[in-house]
């Protein structure tokens, strides 16, 4: 199991990471404005934190096979003989939802940063 959670975990962990680095490129070209940089990162998080929400809750609804996971699984040549494929779908719908979390929490952040800037500026 922790092999399972460990490729599901680095699957989402790379997508992720793809996303944030459109986003602080997003933000990186508005840095001129901070007040836009923040409320603009705030919402692109808080959009990824959504679709993530969305892959969770289709997760259990999708066929095992055609996810990532199960090619990096070796197309289930790693998996016991048994090992129930909803049980893959549990996992990867732990991680999308851990990561929407996060996702969130720095949506929030970038939001509250916003907010010290908007009012700071007055």
């Amino acid at each position: 199991m922790d092999r399972i959670e460990y490729l599901a975990d680095s699957t989402v962990r790379r997508g992720c990471g793809f996303m944030l680095l459109a986003v602080l490129t997003v933000m990186w070209g508005l840095s001129y404005d901070l007040l836009l940089c923040l409320k603009t990162g705030a919402i692109l998080m808080t959009l990824h934190c959504a679709a993530l929400g969305i892959f969770a809750y289709n997760a259990p609804k999708r066929n095992h096979r055609s996810t990532e996971l199960w090619v990096q699984l070796n197309r289930g040549a790693d998996l016991p003989a048994n090992y129930p494929p909803a049980q893959l779908l549990e996992v990867l719908r732990k991680t999308y939802l851990r990561y929407a979390e996060l996702s969130g929490t720095m949506a929030l952040g970038l939001a509250i940063g916003a907010a010290v800037v908007w009012v700071v500026r007055g």
